[in-house]
């Protein structure tokens, strides 16, 4: 009798295409390279201590310099972070002990030191950077509201939209009110002024933003 030998048909199983050692290995690399990118971008986003000292100046002539718009655009303040806010906020905000002591003494010889705090802070790009509140109780008749925004393109830059609203001094009220051209009876009893001011500022760099009425002092340095 014919005996035959059956041999059964090899099967293929290897491993589909995107299985494979190789193709595995280079996906992998992929997400590898993905996450080191995502934890680098992190790492590398600057963190930054701002220092703010807004000053008003006291002198009359200021009132009549020049002639004051009737309405100002108020500043935007929504989203903006307040001081207050937790460590864990968007930016990581943190207070910090001022180190303009000095500099602040000298201004209020002659100005009225309104505000002056400290902070530490991430920087991101200008759109992915929210505003950081400022504002103060009212004191002397002047009540301070506005935002600074610290951001980082290739530099650094400081953002400003301040509201200062002013008991206009009896003093002057008659000239204010000829300068502005109204009857003194219709003038306010306040009037509202705007400082909207952004510039590049390099660390540890003292910059003056000037106002006739107030002023902004404002000052950075890198923290990583």
């Amino acid at each position: 009798m014919l005996r035959t030998h059956f041999v059964p048909k090899k099967t293929d199983i290897s491993p589909p295409p995107l299985f494979k050692k190789g193709r595995a290995l280079a996906i992998l690399s992929v997400f590898v390279g993905l996450i080191a990118v995502q934890s680098t971008a992190q790492a590398q986003t600057p963190n930054y201590t701002i220092e703010v000292i807004v000053f008003e100046n006291l002198a009359l002539k200021g009132w009549t310099e020049e002639r004051w718009p009737d309405e100002i655009e108020l500043p935007n303040t929504d989203n903006s972070v307040s001081l207050n806010t937790p460590e864990k906020s968007r930016l990581y905000l943190k207070e910090k002990n001022t180190q303009l002591t000095e500099v602040a003494d000298k201004v209020a010889k002659n100005y009225r030191i309104i505000f002056h705090q400290a902070w530490s802070q991430n920087a991101y790009s200008p759109q992915k950077t929210p505003t950081v509140l400022i504002e103060n109780d009212r004191a002397g008749g002047t009540n301070l509201l506005g935002t600074v925004k610290l951001y980082k393109t290739r530099f650094a830059h400081v953002q400003f939209d301040l509201e200062l609203e002013k008991r206009i001094p009896s003093k002057v009220r008659e000239a204010v009110a000829e300068n502005q051209q109204v009857a003194i009876e219709d003038l306010p009893q306040y009037w509202r002024f705007n400082v909207v001011e952004s510039r590049k500022i390099k660390p540890s760099e003292l910059h003056y933003i000037d106002h006739p009425l107030f002023g902004i002092l404002v000052k950075i340095h890198k923290n990583n």
